[in-house]
């Protein structure tokens, strides 16, 4: 996929793989700690895609209690270059971050359901995140459709801390 002169962004999908797999993750990031989904960013004068990452106390048949956020990262937009990372105790991402902890009221759904939010979430990110990272505004119906899509997938209670990582992505979602 290629955006910019010189620069090929990966699909959504591979970037949440990335995340996922990346040696980061692995060695900083403790496993029991819950990490966002990554939104995409040019915070850091870069095309990227950043998460930030709480613990999680998770019991059975109850939603996961989840911790403020301990800590963000951010990768290339085109890979595993990581751009930043930081202790929110040493850097926050903001000022003014909404405490927790949290307990997402999430409705009960399959693992289909939830594989079948991420893929749609991961096709509209795939159109729209190239038009981001251009300064390009896009249709209003994809970014309508993209906001739709990502309220399904992350509860009111820690939308504030996207928020705060990502401002200039919601701020574009919402420009009209």
């Amino acid at each position: 996929m290629s955006n910019q002169p010189g620069l090929r962004l990966l699909p959504y999908e591979q970037i949440r793989k990335e995340f996922t797999g990346h040696p980061l993750r692995q060695s900083e990031v403790p496993v029991e700690h819950a990490v966002s989904l990554p939104l995409p960013t040019l915070r850091w004068s870069a095309p990227a895609y950043a998460v930030f990452a709480g613990a999680a106390r998770r019991a059975p048949g109850s939603p996961p209690e989840l911790s403020t956020p301990d800590r963000w990262w951010a990768l290339a937009a085109s890979g595993r270059h990581v751009l930043a990372y930081n202790l929110v105790s040493a850097v926050p991402f903001t000022d003014d971050l909404p405490p927790g902890p949290v307990s997402p009221a999430t409705a009960p759904r399959s693992i289909a359901q939830a594989r079948e939010g991420l893929r749609v979430v991961g096709e509209l990110m795939d159109e729209a995140a190239p038009l981001f990272f251009r300064g390009e505004t896009g249709a209003g119906t994809l970014r309508s459709d993209l906001t739709e899509a990502l309220a399904a997938e992350i509860s009111p209670e820690v939308r504030p801390w996207y928020r705060a990582l990502v401002p200039d992505f919601f701020a574009w979602l919402e420009a009209s």
